[in-house]
C-alpha cells in the first residue's frame, strides 16, 4: 500500500512540475511576442501576390485591398509561413486561420491581431507599425 501512493505521490508531483514549465513557458513567449512586436520597420510593397510572409507579417492583398496580420499563431506563438487553400496554416499544431484572419480549425482559439501599417505615395514601400 505505501509504494502505491509514493507513486501516486510522484505521478502528481511530475505532472505539477510539467504543467509550471508549461505555464512558464507560454508566459514567456507570449512576452517575447508583445515586445518584439512594437517596432516600424518598412519593406518593398509586396506585387502580384494574394498573401506573403515579411517577417514576422502577414501580407494579404485581395480585392484592390492590403491587409496586415501578425505572422505569430496565437495559440503558442509559432511563426505562420504558409498558405493551403487560401488558409494561413501554422506549422506547430495546425491551427487554420482565413484570409481575414479569423480561426478555422484550432487548437488555437483566438483570432490573428491585426497590425497598423501604412503604404508610401508611390505605393512601393509599406511601413509596419508592429
Amino acid at each position: 500500500m505505501v509504494m502505491k501512493s509514493r507513486r501516486t505521490f510522484l505521478k502528481i508531483g511530475m505532472i505539477g512540475i510539467a504543467s509550471f514549465f508549461v505555464f512558464v513557458w507560454n508566459k514567456l513567449t507570449l512576452n517575447y511576442i508583445e515586445s518584439s512586436s512594437k517596432k516600424q520597420v518598412n519593406f518593398p510593397m509586396p506585387q502580384n501576390k494574394l498573401v506573403s510572409f515579411l517577417n514576422g507579417y502577414i501580407v494579404i492583398r485581395q480585392n484592390n485591398n492590403t491587409r496586415v496580420l501578425s505572422a505569430h499563431c496565437t495559440h503558442l506563438g509559432c511563426k505562420i509561413n504558409r498558405t493551403e487553400n487560401d488558409l494561413l496554416v501554422c506549422p506547430c499544431h495546425g491551427s487554420e486561420y482565413d484570409l481575414s484572419g479569423k480561426v478555422v480549425k484550432g487548437p488555437a482559439y483566438k483570432n490573428l491581431d491585426e497590425v497598423p501599417f501604412k503604404i508610401s505615395s508611390d505605393g512601393a514601400q509599406l511601413e509596419i507599425n508592429g
